[in-house]
């Protein structure tokens, strides 16, 4: 092609010079001379037929419409779970397969963390057992429209520890977002999943919460950088006023800080309807110290609420004559630290605990009608996570800790976890 390109070039000037030099040769051309210039014009018509016929386009042009072969790339595992329908809807499927093993020395009925519930003193019944699921499996589902200006999307996810025995179709989260506003069901506002330390537990640790219930949410940001949460949730099923909690949460370079509130009122049925204030405040923060080294902590004050928080006490107790309210009320703190040895291999250390208030009127409740309420609980664990690939996760975990009722008895929970998982 640069050779014809080359080719061209050369006859189009070489038109040029006869065209400026045959009306010359004209005037003074004899016989001989005009056959010649008949011959000559006879060739320069057929180069011009020839430059017509291929037509070539300048060299940089055709370079441009070829386009290599490295720009051609194919599709990505991520891109082929997502799906656009016709009307401009994106669905992205995610989750994960995963299974989990459990050696328990000494502990609670089940596979995963019971720290309020383990065996107490002198009645173990629960030791030297193993336990394994695979009910942790998740599957989610995202979607997003745009639609005229307007921010459309939401989220089903699920997970199979429903029902009575762990083992059916749970909703996790379900809900739709309307730019700011959010329906349905999903992670209290009053909570911060973010900052608690990675636990292979799927109980997740002593100190936080995971409350997941149908609310009503509004979220925004303040010029100066924080975002806001407020939220109308359902507490307890009795109450008939939604809880309204509410988050601030800044991040920064290395990390995030957030505060938190909630407050509702508590109706008891069993009181001739009486009604209580609960509420709680919270405060916790993470911190990227290096590359490699996190560090995570929270702390929660609660009041008359046992479904915000994990492993808490009762919310309050009756006396016997059901004429008195007695409301628990507690704190709760975890904290950790996690390091990335390698780009396959992450470590995690974490403490958490629960502190009840044991001189007030639910203490001395329980420990007249005897029903095992817990004045302390603390946990520690040590988590291991190898990742050979980027979709295969091995996990090994240990865990000990210590529960410890109004009444000075004790218990123990002494856990060897294990679990292995695939994200898709």
């Amino acid at each position: 092609m640069a050779s014809l390109f080359k080719k061209t070039c050369i006859s189009k000037q070489l038109l040029i010079a006869l065209s400026t030099t045959l009306p010359l040769t004209g005037h003074t051309a004899n016989n001989e001379d005009k056959l010649e210039i008949e011959q000559l014009r006879s060739e320069v018509n057929e180069l011009k037929a020839l430059i017509k016929q291929y037509n070539v386009r300048p060299v940089e042009n055709t370079q441009s419409e070829v386009k290599p072969a490295s720009s051609t790339t194919e599709k990505t595992s991520s891109d082929l779970l997502k799906l656009t329908t016709k009307s401009g809807a994106q669905f992205q499927l995610y989750g994960f397969i995963r299974g989990d093993s459990s050696y328990q020395f000494k502990g609670g009925n089940g596979i995963f963390n019971r720290i309020h519930k383990v065996d107490l003193e002198g009645q173990e019944t629960n030791k030297e057992r193993f336990y394994n699921t695979m009910t942790t499996t998740r599957f989610g589902l995202d979607f997003k429209t745009p639609l005229e200006g307007q921010q459309i999307g939401g989220k089903l996810e699920v997970d199979f520890r429903g029902g009575v025995n762990n083992d059916t179709i749970r909703l996790r989260h379900v809900y739709l977002t309307y730019n700011n506003w959010l329906f349905g069901q999903t992670t209290s506002s009053f909570l911060a999943t973010d900052l608690q330390p990675d636990m292979l537990d799927f109980g997740s640790p002593l100190g936080i919460g995971t409350f997941r219930t149908p609310l009503v949410r509004y979220n925004n940001k303040f010029t100066s950088g924080p975002e806001y949460f407020i939220s109308l949730e359902k507490g307890r099923d009795e109450n008939r006023l939604p809880a309204l909690s509410g988050k601030l949460k800044y991040d920064f370079e290395d990390g995030s800080i957030s505060t938190r509130a909630m407050v509702q009122e508590l109706r008891i049925p069993a009181a001739n309807n009486e009604k209580e204030l609960s509420w709680g405040a919270a405060i916790g923060a993470s911190y990227q110290a290096s590359p490699k080294l996190k560090l995570m902590a929270d702390y929660s004050h609660v009041k008359g609420d046992d479904r915000f928080l994990l492993y808490t006490n009762n919310a309050y107790l009756l006396n016997d004559t059901n004429t008195q309210v007695y409301l628990n009320e507690f704190d709760s703190f975890t904290t950790g630290v996690s390091y990335q040895f390698t780009s396959k291999i992450k470590g995690t250390l974490g403490y958490g605990a629960m502190f009840a208030k044991d001189h007030n009127g639910f203490a001395e409740q329980d420990i007249l009608s005897d029903q095992g309420q817990n004045k302390t609980l603390q946990q520690g664990w040590l988590y291991m996570m190898y990742t050979p690939i980027a979709p295969v996760t091995f996990g090994l975990e240990y865990i000990y800790g210590e529960r410890k009722t109004f009444s000075d008895q004790k218990g123990i929970d002494n856990r060897l976890e294990a679990m292995v998982r695939y994200n898709f």
